[in-house]
C-alpha cells in the first residue's frame, strides 16, 4: 500500500552566527510520529505564492500545522499586548493560505499547539495572548519546565470522537503553550478541556477527519507513548483513504 504524503509547515529561524541570514526548521519529532505511523513526512517551506501552494497541496494527503511563535494578534482584531512573545507574519500568511485552499480538498487536517490556535483564528476565533489575562480558579501550567514527553495535567475529553476513542473520558498530556484560545471559532465543537477550563482540543464534525489539539503529541509519540503513537497512526490512516 501506498504511503500517504503529509506536509508538515516551518518554523522560520535565524541561522546563528550570520547577519541576515534565515532558515526554515521543523521539529524533528513532527517527522519521527509521522515516520512511525506510516506516512512520508513532507516540511512545507513558508512563501506567498498562491500558484505554488495549490501546486504543493496537490501532492498531500494529509496536513499538519505544527507548533511554533505566537499568531500576530491583528489577524483577530487585537493590539500587541505586553505579554505577548514572537511573531512571524510571514510564517501566519502561508499557512493561512495552505489551510484555506487545503480545506477544499476534504483530506485531514490536524493542528498541533500553535497550529490548533491557527485554525482556531482562521474559523474567526481569538485568542489569549498570553496565560496571565485568564481569570482562572486554578493555575494549571501550562508551560512545564520538565521533559518533554512528561505530561504534565488532565485533559477531560467528551464522547464521540477519535480523542475519546483513543485516550478514553479521562488523560494526561504534555503542556508547552502561554496562549490559548479564548473565543472559538465558528463549526468547531470543543472535545477536551483542562482543569482550568483552558480548551485543549477541537473538531470541525462536517469534516471528515479535522482535529485540533493544544498540547504536543508528536514529543510523547516519538518517545514512545503508545496512546499518541495511536494518534498519529488514525491521522496517517485517515490519510490513505
Amino acid at each position: 500500500m501506498k504511503r500517504p504524503v503529509i506536509g508538515i509547515t516551518s518554523s522560520i529561524g535565524e541561522i546563528p552566527g550570520r547577519r541576515n541570514a534565515f532558515e526554515f526548521t521543523s521539529g524533528i519529532d513532527y517527522n519521527q510520529s509521522v515516520l512511525d505511523a506510516g506516512g512520508i513526512p513532507f516540511i512545507l517551506p513558508n512563501h506567498s505564492n498562491n500558484e505554488i501552494i495549490k501546486e504543493q497541496i496537490s501532492h498531500l494527503d494529509g496536513l499538519l500545522l505544527s507548533g511554533g511563535v505566537d499568531l500576530d494578534p491583528l489577524l483577530y482584531g487585537e493590539n500587541c499586548l505586553e505579554n505577548l512573545g514572537s511573531i512571524s507574519p510571514e510564517r501566519d500568511f502561508f499557512e493561512l493560505a495552505i489551510l484555506s485552499e487545503y480545506l477544499k480538498t476534504g483530506k485531514p487536517v490536524l493542528g498541533i499547539c500553535r497550529g490548533l490556535q491557527l485554525i482556531n483564528v482562521h474559523y474567526g476565533g481569538t485568542l489569549y495572548q498570553d496565560v496571565s489575562y485568564i481569570e482562572r480558579d486554578i493555575n494549571i501550567q501550562h508551560r512545564q519546565k520538565y521533559l518533554p514527553e512528561l505530561p504534565t495535567h488532565d485533559i477531560k475529553i467528551d464522547k464521540n470522537n477519535l480523542l475519546y476513542d483513543i485516550l478514553g473520558e479521562k488523560a494526561r498530556v504534555n503542556s508547552f503553550h502561554h496562549q490559548m484560545i479564548r473565543t472559538l471559532g465558528k463549526n468547531l465543537t470543543v472535545i477536551a478541556t483542562a482543569p482550568d477550563g483552558v480548551i485543549e482540543a477541537f473538531q470541525d464534525k462536517k469534516h471528515p477527519f479535522f482535529y485540533g489539539v493544544q498540547w504536543h503529541p508528536e514529543m510523547m509519540a516519538a518517545r514512545g507513548d503508545e496512546n499518541m503513537k495511536k494518534l498519529f497512526r488514525a491521522f496517517v490512516e485517515a490519510c490513505m483513504k
